[in-house]
């Protein structure tokens, strides 16, 4: 494969980079930082009413350890 790489959550080819996801999918995990970060208390179908991302991606994200997840709430992985 070379240079490139499995995305992780999507299943695209992309470039290799250091965090195994491609460029869309790093833009929907900051979108989703951005908010947990100023609001830790943020549930799940919250976050995917303002970010316009799916529950089933952002439960992506938290199976693949980027986020954790407390009682519905997501919050960023210390």
């Amino acid at each position: 494969m070379g240079n490139y790489q499995i995305c992780d959550f999507c299943g695209n080819l992309t470039e290799k980079n250091y965090i195994k996801m491609c460029a869309d999918c790093e833009e929907m995990y900051n979108k989703i930082r951005s908010i947990v970060e100023v609001h830790p208390d943020t549930i799940v179908l919250d976050l995917s009413n303002q970010t316009g991302i799916s529950v089933s991606r952002i439960l992506s994200f938290v199976r693949n350890g980027y986020f954790t997840m407390k009682e519905g709430n997501v919050e960023v992985r210390k």
